[in-house]
Order: C-alpha cells, then structure tokens, then sequence
C-alpha cells in the first residue's frame, strides 16, 4: 500500500511538473498558446486514471497556481484555470446525459461561460492590461466569430480527449505500468474494446468514463 501510495504522489508530481513545462513553452511559442493547456489537461486526466480524483484535483491546483505565478503570458494560464484544466474531471458528468444534443449544448455551454468568465475578470481586475486593450479594440462582429470557432475547437478537443483517453488505457497505460514496474490496481483493469474512432463509435457508455467513475469512489 505505502508502494502504491509513493507511486502515486511520484506520478502526480511528475505530471504536474511536465503540465507547467507544457504552459511556459505555450507561452513562447505563439501556435501552442491553445494547444499547451489541452496537452496539460490530458495528463490531469491520466492523473485521475492512476492516482483518483483527490490527487487529481490536487495537481490541478498546482499546475493552475504555478501557471499565474511563472508563465509570462497570463492568457495561456488563464485558459487552463478557467476552462481545460478541470474539463477532463467533469467530463463524465456530461456524459451521462442521454440526449446527445442537450449534452453537447451543456458542453457548449460550459465552455462560453468559463471564456465569458475569464475576459470578464481580466477587464475588471486588469483593464490596462494587453488583453484588456486587445479586447476593447476588437469589433464585435469579430469577437462572435472569434467565439464560435473557439466553440467548434471545443468540441474537437473534447472528442479528442475521449479517444486520447481510450489509446491510453489500451496503449499507453500497459507500457508505462510495465516500464516502471508498477501493477494497476485491482478493480481498475478497464475492459477489453475495441477502438474505435470515427462517427458511429462511442455509442455505449466510454471506457473514458467508466474509468474515471471509477477513479471517483478511490479517496
């Protein structure tokens, strides 16, 4: 137990220092400024997967902290606090939503107000900042636009998030556990499927979200 535990903190550290790795180079490459936080919140999810949602959560914080304090520029950070960064730990909530159309228009709806919420603290708290002069000068009609692409890269991402999940645990999850010697633990052995991508797959309930209520009911 006290082995699975060391693991566990091992690997949720190392994730989350990998995570703010990921925010800085989003922050010196302009083409990763989006790009960055979706990586991170991938490997916050795979901390879900192997540590539970406590640790999870736990290095959501860190990474998120440590992004406000370290990463120069603030709207690469503030894209994984208010949005990408927990996305991966209420996915499943979404997913249990039966109507398709009501839970995308859930997602969707997430998704606005996190932005919506984002801009708007940054024009009260800093509005002499870049961002804020940047979004004062920007017409309204390019604004909508800006929104509505960034809504279809929502649902992009989060449809890639579930099939990056899937090739984890069928891939990725047997090697590393293999390479560092580790055993998953018991009960959370995900269940032989295929994989598949595409759209007529994901019709039953995911292994995305099995495994992550799963990792819900760990402490």
């Amino acid at each position: 137990m006290k082995a699975r535990k060391s693991w566990a903190m091992a690997y949720c550290g190392m994730a989350a220092a990998l995570s703010v790795a990921l925010m800085l180079l989003g922050a010196v490459v302009p083409v990763l400024m989006f790009i960055a936080p979706a990586v991170a919140s991938l490997l916050i999810a795979t901390v879900c997967v192997e540590c539970g949602r406590t640790m999870a959560l736990t290095a959501y914080g860190a990474v998120s902290l440590l992004s406000l304090l370290f990463v120069p520029d603030k709207e690469v950070a503030l894209v994984f606090v208010f949005l990408l960064g927990y996305y991966p730990l209420v996915k499943p909530r979404f997913e249990r939503i039966r109507l398709p159309l009501v839970r995308v228009l859930c997602k969707l709806l997430l998704c606005n107000g996190a932005v919506l919420a984002m801009y708007g603290l940054v024009l009260l708290l800093v509005p002499a900042g870049s961002i804020s002069q940047e979004l004062k000068t920007t017409a309204l009609a390019v604004s909508l636009a800006t929104l509505a692409m960034g809504n279809v890269a929502f649902l992009l991402y989060d449809r890639a998030l579930h099939n990056l999940l899937q090739v984890y645990q069928l891939v990725w999850r047997p090697k590393l556990h293999k390479m560092l010697g580790q055993t998953p633990q018991a009960g959370l052995r995900p269940p032989r499927a295929p994989l598949i991508v595409g759209p007529l797959a994901f019709r039953k309930v995911s292994l995305y979200t099995q495994t992550v209520l799963l990792c819900q009911g760990r402490p």
